[in-house]
């Protein structure tokens, strides 16, 4: 196909083939972007006669490209084919000649510094690795000892390679100690970051004008610095993720918390679709003095939230053990306020068409324990619908990506 032609303007382009942009409005630009892919990206490293026309030809992307100049270098891309939103995100950092493209998932209410750019994506290579070890579960728990696995690619018959989400602004991990029961064995990673500082493992100066000062304990890894070496093994973790529901359902994530210090109480919960998709959410303050009346209260509001808006067939998820399994008929309610409640729980759910739930921990549950402890501290119930609250975004970030969180499980 024909090469994309990026002719930047001071407002937003449609690009696709040579000279055919349209512009958009700021309030069409915030409307469009929250609804499609969109990444916000930040250009960094030594001036150079490339621009970030060149490095958008790098990503091959085989649909158009909107974008955005937002100054400082800073630049908007929205993608209207999700294969390219894809490819561009799992791809990560580009790097060409002392320049370095990074991008993340865009947000409203993102602050555009460089300090919110200071986690990008980049590709590292697990050399050497015996393929028995080649299974996505294995490879996303080596890999996290460096940052988030993000994407994995055992297409190759040479090494595995896995996409993380690191820090910028840390030094790189070595490679991670593999506890397999007969002594174990270090397992090195190799970086495909061309433009990195050898000093201080950073991007966006040379080593000769690096500005900060070489840390003690420093590993040299080819000609990259990276963090000291951690000889410890894997510990027994597990690794949990959010997961969307089937096509034609709704997931209810709830949860409650009650504060021992202040005594205050609260529930919070959201709706998602089979997207991953805000649908609504919402934070009530409890009057209880129990942890389990909060959970179960929590259950409640968000049934009535979603019968509210019309769902037919809910999945509901919480981290409370008990609340489900009462809901599932397998534990019997003990206090006269825990059977008044699950009476009414169970009238809610005559209201749906269909009905499941079940039990998750609260590392897959994290956006509905933040709305509790928002319910804790308000004095009126909230809600909202159709845009999410601003401090819920990284949560649903984090989720749509399926990303995982280690928890220790004896």
């Amino acid at each position: 196909m024909a090469a994309l032609a990026l002719v930047f303007s001071p407002w937003t382009a449609i690009y696709s083939q040579p000279s055919e942009y349209v512009h958009l409005a700021q309030h069409e630009l915030q409307e469009f972007v929250w609804k499609e892919r969109s990444l916000l990206g930040k250009l960094f490293g030594k001036k150079s006669v490339l621009t970030v026309n060149d490095m958008i030809d790098k990503w091959n992307l085989d649909n158009s490209v909107i974008v955005k100049c937002l100054g400082d270098e800073f630049y908007l891309f929205s993608f209207p084919l999700e294969s390219d939103f894809i490819k561009v995100w799992s791809q990560g950092t580009v790097f060409a000649e002392g320049l370095c493209l990074a991008v993340r998932r865009w947000c409203p209410g993102l602050e555009l510094d460089s300090k919110s750019m200071s986690y990008t994506q980049m590709w590292m290579k697990l050399p050497d690795l015996d393929r028995c070890y080649w299974t996505n579960e294995v490879l996303s728990m080596m890999a996290s000892s460096a940052g988030q696995p993000i994407a994995i690619d055992t297409s190759s018959s040479d090494e595995a390679r896995v996409c993380i989400e690191v820090d910028v602004n840390e030094p790189l991990v070595t490679g991670v100690h593999v506890d397999d029961g007969e002594g174990g064995f270090w397992q090195s990673f190799r970086y495909e970051i061309p433009g990195l500082c050898f000093h201080c493992g950073r991007i966006g100066h040379k080593s000769e004008y690096c500005p900060h000062p070489r840390r003690r304990n420093m590993q040299t890894y080819g000609s990259h610095n990276l963090a000291p070496r951690r000889e410890h093994g894997l510990r027994p973790l597990r690794y949990f993720s959010w997961h969307r529901p089937g096509a034609g359902w709704v997931k209810l994530n709830f949860d409650g918390s009650f504060k021992g210090r202040t005594g205050r109480a609260g529930g919070g919960g959201l709706l998602r679709d089979a997207q991953g998709s805000f649908i609504a959410a919402f934070a009530t303050p409890l009057d209880t003095s129990n942890s389990l009346m909060a959970e179960i209260g929590a259950l409640e509001g968000g049934l009535r939230l979603a019968l509210k808006l019309n769902v037919e067939r809910i999945l509901i998820e919480g981290d409370s053990k008990i609340t489900i399994e009462m809901l599932s008929g397998k534990r019997e309610a003990t206090g006269e306020e825990e059977k008044s409640l699950m009476t009414h729980i169970r009238e809610l759910l005559q209201g749906f068409q269909e009905v499941t739930a079940r039990h998750e921990f609260r590392e897959a549950n994290r956006p509905a324990d933040h709305l509790a402890n928002i319910a804790t501290q308000a004095h009126e119930p909230m809600e909202w619908h159709p845009h999410p609250p601003h401090s819920l975004l990284p949560f649903l970030h984090h989720d749509q990506f399926s990303r995982v969180v280690p928890r220790l499980v004896l």
